[in-house]
């Protein structure tokens, strides 16, 4: 099918050939009709996509201090890569949509195949012929309602959101300062409520455009009457690089007047007239609350009715509703339609600064062709190679897994599928796979496969490790093994049938630091102490690894540093306490079936620039210190010596060569699945200590 996006190395628009997506248990596969370009915003985004890096840097000092702290925790290499594959990605166009029903999750009652319904979201609601959306960023259009017009739905929806929060009343005054697309709905919106609008923009056409909407004053900027003065709230929609709007705004607020925020504007508070007149602002975030939040959108937990009126989904329902009232009238905005076939005009229009309001995409009726997309020529295998497939193309697979993989030597790479066809697509061309698709159960019945890497949520990795290992793949799983013991039970037997080698990427047992320090240690007697203080720090809002479903990350993280304590004392988890909170702060007090113990800290709530990782072993008459994997410190016979690698290693790339070494050569596995159940094992006793009050939990065969 056919996908729009923007190319970040050259900044061209062009359409691509990407994967059908495949409908989750909580969303819907929609064949789109219709879509709604935002001209504000994806304006804004061509212009960031052509800018230099530094320019990007100097505008969004945020994302510069994110560079800055990986740096300091990484290292360069680390950052380099992470930096390029970031800006070398393709950006998916378009956030506001419309479409009829193909599929239905299995968690979506309401919805069936051949519903019209309104789509919303960035990255879900895309200029594509197939889109897959959470059921809580869609909504069922009602029946004479065209669907050129429900695809304005998302748009509408931010207007509607920027509205609410204005707290506007029958009969109010307020000014709409921005007369674009956004502004133009607002202009409508407040008219519909019953308000006098003031509607003001440096554009005279767009001036008059909201005069026939209905607007009591509209005027440009430097011809405003005095009645434009004294208004109970402001909503600026304008896109501007400087506070301008703002300040115009506090200038027309009466005394305690409100102030919302919905376009994309300089926010530098003229504080005298702030103070003077004691006026609120607001800064409206995107389509309603639940925006943003994963529990909601990804995992579909709607709020209470009762508590939150109006979320993101109620405002899509409620701007359809309007629609069909006829209470708003789009016709009058949309000023260009465009073929989907010719998209990228549209965008040399928006960039040749042609007078434009409301741009539509019409894609064609019949269901787009459902296809793995042929990356590459099928490449000449020598002898002995294998047949390998990789499952996910998010940031670690495209950082560490898939560069590790792509040095490896007589490896055929078949397909790379990922649940964005415009990831595996991206993925596939840059790491050399034959084709790229969006179903995993697809990939893993491919021909000539010999062993599948999973690189997916946390959620999934039992589910495919399962499926890939009953088709006889051998499977290299990324860490966690699986999230629930029922899970670990079912793996243990259908590895134990299959024959086939399961490993985990448990990779600091393979890292230098590790081959080393295992080799002093073996020269010991007795039991090992250990401290193992990890500076793993907070999640950004919305990451995924702060959904319910995917565990937490006591399971998803802790699991390395209970397997790395694990294998340096060449002992197996015997019993468990835990201390803090499985969403938080943690600390792990391991006993090994030795006598060993390790205490691990694992740290979620500190800022402070540390390195992430410092581990410290006690033997007698001998300590070993390791500072994140980039040097170490041993203490032996009162004299002391560091080791010094040159840089950070933390063992993946020799642990997808060992994996691909045993599976070649039908050797052992490099590690044994008693290790990699008992480690796992070691994470659920770990989750059950800290919620029944901090017991000791021990293994018990």
């Amino acid at each position: 099918m056919l996908q729009l996006v923007q190319n970040r190395k050259s900044g061209d628009i062009e359409l691509l050939e990407v994967p059908a997506p495949v409908c989750g248990p909580r969303s819907v596969l929609v064949q789109t009709l219709a879509s709604a370009v935002s001209s504000g915003t994806e304006r804004h985004m061509m212009k960031l996509g052509r800018q230099s890096m530094v320019r990007t840097a100097l505008e969004r000092p945020d994302l510069f201090g994110r560079v800055v702290t990986k740096f300091q925790r990484e290292g360069l290499a680390a950052t380099v890569r992470a930096v390029r594959e970031k800006t070398g990605q393709a950006v998916a166009l378009g956030y506001s949509s419309c479409g009829r029903v193909l599929q239905a999750g299995a968690e979506v009652a309401d919805l069936r195949p051949g519903d019209l319904v309104a789509c919303a979201g960035q990255n879900y609601a895309s200029h594509a012929e197939r889109v897959v959306v959470p059921r809580t960023l869609v909504a069922r259009v009602p029946e004479g309602v065209a669907p050129e017009h429900a695809a304005f739905a998302a748009l509408g929806a931010i207007s509607l959101q920027g509205v609410r929060l204005a707290r506007v009343q029958l009969g109010e005054t307020v000014a709409v300062i921005g007369l674009g697309l956004l502004g133009q709905i607002t202009v409508q919106l407040l008219v519909a409520a019953g308000c006098r609008v003031v509607a003001i923009d440096l554009d005279a056409d767009r001036v008059e455009l909201a005069r026939q909407a209905g607007a009591t004053v509209a005027a440009t900027n430097d011809a405003l009457p005095e009645s434009a003065r004294g208004v109970d709230a402001v909503v600026i929609t304008a896109d501007s690089a400087t506070s301008e709007p703002i300040e115009l705004a506090a200038e027309l607020a009466r005394e305690k007047g409100r102030l919302v925020v919905v376009g994309l504007v300089k926010t530098d508070l003229p504080r005298h007239e702030f103070f003077l007149k004691e006026l609120e602002f607001i800064i409206s975030r995107s389509t309603g609350p639940g925006r943003y939040d994963p529990g909601f959108e990804v995992e579909g937990r709607d709020y209470p009715y009762a508590y939150v009126r109006w979320t993101q989904t109620r405002n899509l329902e409620a701007f359809l509703d309007l629609l069909v009232r006829g209470r708003l009238q789009l016709d009058r905005l949309i000023t260009h339609r465009f073929r989907f076939a010719e998209a990228p005009a549209a965008y040399q229009l928006l960039a040749g600064g042609e007078r434009q309001m409301g741009i539509v995409f019409e894609y064609p009726a019949a269901p787009a062709l459902v296809r793995p997309v042929v990356v590459a020529k099928p490449s000449l295998a020598k002898p002995g190679s294998l047949g390998i497939g990789f499952i996910g193309a998010g940031s670690f697979a495209r950082t560490v897994l898939l560069p590790a993989l792509a040095e490896q030597a007589e490896v055929r790479r078949l397909a790379l599928a990922a649940s964005s066809g415009l990831r595996a697509r991206q993925a596939a061309a840059r790491f050399g796979f034959e084709t790229a698709l969006a179903d995993a159960e697809e990939l893993i019945r491919q021909d000539g496969l010999d062993a599948v890497f999973i690189a997916t949520p946390h959620s999934t990795h039992a589910a495919l490790a399962a499926s890939a290992l009953q088709s006889g793949r051998h499977v290299f799983l990324e860490k966690p093994l699986c999230l629930q013991p029922q899970e670990l039970d079912r793996l243990a037997e259908i590895h134990a049938r299959s024959g086939r080698l399961l490993m985990v990427d448990f990779n600091r047992r393979f890292s230098p630091f590790a081959r080393q320090a295992r080799e002093l240690l073996t020269k010991h007697s007795g039991p090992l102490s250990f401290h193992y203080r990890v500076n793993a720090g907070p999640l950004p809002a919305g990451h995924w690894l702060t959904l319910q479903s995917e565990g937490g990350r006591l399971i998803g993280e802790v699991c390395h540093f209970i397997d790395l304590v694990s294998f340096l004392a060449g002992s197996l988890p015997a019993r468990v306490l835990a201390t803090g909170s499985t969403t938080g702060d943690v600390q792990v007090h391991l006993s090994l079936e030795d006598g060993s113990a390790g205490v691990i800290h694992y740290l979620t709530s500190n800022r402070a620039q540390l390195n992430k990782e410092r581990l410290e072993i006690f033997a007698p008459d001998l300590v070993v210190e390791l500072d994140d994997f980039l040097s170490a410190t041993i203490h032996q016979g009162g004299r002391r010596r560091r080791l010094k690698w040159a840089g950070q290693d933390k063992g993946h790339r020799a642990a997808v060569g060992a994996f691909l070494a045993a599976v070649r050569q039908g050797g052992p596995p490099p590690i044994p699945f008693d290790s990699l159940a008992r480690t796992t094992w070691a994470t659920f006793a770990a989750v059950e200590s800290v919620t029944q009050a901090f017991l000791p939990v021990s293994f018990s065969p």
